[in-house]
């Protein structure tokens, strides 16, 4: 009866071990994952601030580079006129002013046409383009379906 005790208490004690272990396991993987949630937080924040980062010198290139092009539109437009005033007091003939070209978001400038169609063909011949062209099947091309 002595081994039987022996056994229970060994069987017992193992129990009790198991439990603690798994409980001081299941504490160390949870403090790791926070740990890992944390520095994954971190990366994050880190990745966003230089996307900010990045946007912030984006926009500014930009912006440096439209007051440039501005810049040398203006220089363009100058220089044109001083051409076009050194020639007007040389020539003998007058000079038109050309139109300054002012941007316009307007559709009524820009007209568009149906397209056409220049393939060969008789005068009574539908063209290409025609809606029913190509559409005209003989019953014999029709392959037959049985079910």
């Amino acid at each position: 009866m002595e081994l039987e005790v022996f056994d229970i208490i060994v069987f017992v004690t193992g129990i009790i071990i198991g439990f603690a272990g798994a409980l001081i396991f299941r504490s160390l993987s949870k403090k790791g994952s926070s740990d890992k949630h944390r520095s994954a937080g971190a990366t994050i924040e880190a990745l966003q601030q230089e996307l900010e980062r990045r946007q912030v010198l984006a926009d500014d290139h930009f912006l440096q580079l439209h007051a440039h092009i501005s810049a040398a539109e203006k220089k363009l437009a100058d220089a044109r006129k001083a051409v076009l005033e050194g020639a007007s007091s040389l020539a003998t003939v007058e000079l038109e002013k050309p139109e300054e070209t002012k941007e316009t978001d307007s559709d009524s400038e820009f007209t568009t046409a149906p397209p056409r169609d220049y393939a060969a063909k008789e005068s009574s011949d539908e063209g290409t383009l025609s809606e029913s062209y190509g559409l005209h099947r003989n019953a014999s091309e029709e392959p037959s379906r049985a079910i």
